[in-house]
């Protein structure tokens, strides 16, 4: 690679000048060195600590029962390795003039850059993370083991790669005021998202509840693999995430959905890295504090499920890519490959990410030439960095290739024969086109969310928010020569075509999650001009162009926080009726004073294996009664030790008669839905 130089590895942005901006002819002697053996330091100390974790990889394989010879070998070797190199790039003398610990062949590493055998080992370390991957008795811990130290085996090397001289654009200072102005809005945005994190929203979904019977099975030893695909072929990688949630937040609602949480959380603080060297402070926290308060990221921070991953590593990889372009920085840009591909482990959304990536790459090309040239040399390692990143879960698409285009097989217009049902319908080509068109961006500003998911009955933004949206497309679109305009284009544009258009059932909320970071971007500068014009035309004082600023971000807010918590929340719509059933139901089993064995007078609506049920009923033991019953002769005793307890829907409310004959002189108790009038669902309960 052109860009991999010298013999001595220079540090990134390391460059000296002279008054006059050019490089001087004799570095500073004492600060320039100071600084460098610091910054060499550090990263020569990571290494070293990712060797001796290496090495006791190697060692478990040996001591293991039974011992995994080659693997124990083949890692102390690479450890060993490492560790001369490691010694040979340190260029201090050893103490007291004692004769040097290394072979004389050693010392060629002096004069080849660190870049070249940390790839090595990377890539070394990535074949065997695929291969523990694929061997049942070394995952998940060596085979996860080995995939994180690739990656950081990657990520360092990067760091000695050479960096030409760049003449970076002057950004603001982080002052005080402002890091603890962030630090109080991240802490807001985690009370909106865990303040009664169990009870709002007060429905639990099925979803929900399989994903988090799957980080039960991590838990339980009958899931291993972290790099293969489970319920719903949404890769497992999650699911330890969240089993890891599960042991520190408990093993409950309250702790599966912390996970999200905190992801939603960190979102915020990331919006803010990534918009403030490109729009300025104040927008970047304008911005900030809408993503905050937006009812739809507080919504899906609250369940826990991985859509709300999708922002957050999507906003990770913006911001590595925009610092890379700006500071030609080879670390970043490697950092935007892993990134793009640890985000393939997550929601489908994701895969969006590395599209846009690809755009701004190829926008670069058209309107940058100048600055393409000089980064391009660093392209690659995006690629690489993807390939690290996405894993041994590669390996797994390649061999069940189902497995990735699962999901597109059920709500492709194309490949779930909806089209092809519609055309033979009668309905024209073109009217499809135009119907999906208008639905799919109709869904940030006019056609309200149809997904049980969510169902707010509005669009993803209110009336006075999609306003201000537009006038902020307006103003990208005015822009789009410049990458960061042309991202929040692309980012709404590409969520809208690929999660919506090509999909059917379109618009449904949980594509779209992963543009609510470039919906309150737009809205933010929105909002900025807005402000602007009126201290031109009114001609305000500086105070008082915040203060305008601050009122209309106040009173978005305010209206998005109470639109949730006071509006929303009470309809109890997220999931709909049967949701709010199986939600109810569970919690009435649990609430029983002694064991019981539940008979489910429910199907084909609800089973007894509803995720809800499943997850929130920790011993939960019944039996589904799939057809009608005319005789109580037909209804089996109850195990030793439990007792009975009868659940009906209202459509098989008769059979409770039936069931009264067997077991007279019950208890019936008949529950109200809140989210549609009538009965829910009636629980009989025998003396």
């Amino acid at each position: 690679m052109k860009s991999v130089a010298p013999s001595q590895p220079p540090v990134e942005d390391d460059v000296v000048a002279s008054d006059n901006g050019s490089p001087s002819a004799e570095p500073t002697p004492d600060t320039h060195a100071i600084q460098r053996r610091s910054y060499m330091g550090v990263n020569l100390f990571a290494l070293l600590l990712t060797i001796i974790a290496l090495a006791a990889v190697g060692q478990f394989f040996l001591i293991s029962t039974p011992p995994n010879l080659l693997a124990g070998v083949a890692l102390l070797t690479i450890a060993g390795g490492a560790f001369v190199a490691l010694r040979a790039w340190m260029r201090d003398p050893a103490p007291d003039g004692a004769p040097s610990s290394l072979p004389r062949f050693a010392g060629v590493l002096e004069r080849l850059s660190p870049f070249y055998p940390l790839s090595a080992l990377a890539l070394m370390s990535g074949g065997i993370a695929f291969w523990c991957a694929a061997t049942p008795t070394l995952r998940p811990g060596p085979a996860l083991i080995a995939w994180i130290m690739g990656i950081g085996l990657f990520l360092a090397g990067t760091r000695y790669i050479a960096v030409p001289r760049v003449d970076l654009p002057a950004e603001a200072p982080w002052t005080r005021r402002e890091m603890l102005a962030l630090a109080a809005l991240t802490l807001a945005a985690l009370a909106l998202r865990v303040t009664m994190l169990d009870a709002i929203p007060q429905n639990f979904g099925g979803d929900e509840g399989e994903m988090g019977m799957e980080a039960r099975g991590v838990l339980e030893g009958r899931i291993t693999n972290p790099f293969s695909t489970g319920w719903l072929s949404h890769p497992t990688l999650w699911f330890f995430l969240q089993a890891l949630s599960l042991t520190i937040a408990g093993n409950d609602v309250f702790g599966l959905r912390m996970l999200s949480a905190l992801i939603g959380t960190l979102t915020i603080p990331m919006l803010h890295l990534l918009a403030r060297p490109l729009f300025g402070r104040n927008v970047a926290f304008g911005a900030a504090a809408l993503l905050a308060a937006y009812h739809l990221h507080i919504h899906f921070s609250r369940l826990g499920v991985n859509n709300i991953a999708d922002p957050f590593l999507a906003l990770a990889a913006f911001t590595a890519f925009f610092y890379g372009m700006r500071r030609s920085s080879p670390f970043a840009f490697g950092l935007t490959g892993v990134v793009c591909g640890v985000a393939q482990h997550f929601y489908m959304g994701s895969r969006l990410t590395p599209l846009l990536i690809a755009a701004l790459i190829a926008h670069l090309a058209l309107c940058d030439r100048q600055r393409f040239r000089a980064v391009a040399p660093r392209l690659p390692l995006i690629i690489v960095g993807f390939g690290l990143g996405f894993g041994p879960l590669i390996a797994h698409f390649i061999a069940q290739p189902s497995a990735l285009t699962a999901r597109l097989a059920m709500v492709g217009v194309v490949q779930s024969g909806w089209l092809e049902q519609k055309l033979a319908e009668g309905v024209s080509l073109s009217t499809i086109l135009i119907d999906q068109t208008r639905q799919s961006f109709g869904a940030y500003t006019f056609i309200p969310d149809r997904a049980a998911w969510y169902d707010p009955g509005i669009a993803l933004l209110d009336p006075v928010s999609s306003l201000l949206l537009t006038l902020g497309v307006a103003l990208a679109l005015v822009n789009w020569r410049r990458s960061e305009w042309f991202l929040l284009i692309a980012w709404l544009t590409g969520a809208a075509v690929l999660g919506g258009m090509l999909l059917v059932n379109t618009p449904e909320s949980p594509r779209y999650v992963t543009t609510t970071p470039a919906l309150c971007l737009l809205i933010a500068l929105a909002i900025q001009q807005i402000a602007t014009m009126m201290q031109w035309a009114f001609r305000l004082t500086k105070t008082r162009h915040a203060l305008v600023s601050v009122a209309i971000l106040a009173l978005l807010a305010g209206w998005s926080i109470n639109f949730y918590f006071r509006e929303y929340t009470p309809r109890r719509t997220y999931g709909w009726t049967n949701t709010e059933a199986a939600t109810r139901v569970a919690h009435l089993i649990n609430d029983q004073s002694e064991p019981v064995y539940v008979y489910f007078f429910a199907p084909p609506r609800i089973y007894l294996g509803n995720g809800s049920i499943r997850f929130i009923v920790r011993d939960l033991q019944g039996m589904d009664i799939l057809e009608p019953i005319t005789d109580p002769e037909q209804i089996m005793p109850p195990p030793e030790g439990r007792r009975p307890l009868f659940i009906f829907l209202p459509e098989r409310e008769a059979e409770l008669a039936v069931v009264a004959q067997r077991f007279p002189g019950g208890t019936t108790l008949r529950f109200q839905g809140e989210r549609e009038p009538g009965t829910l669902f009636l629980a009989y309960t025998p003396p």
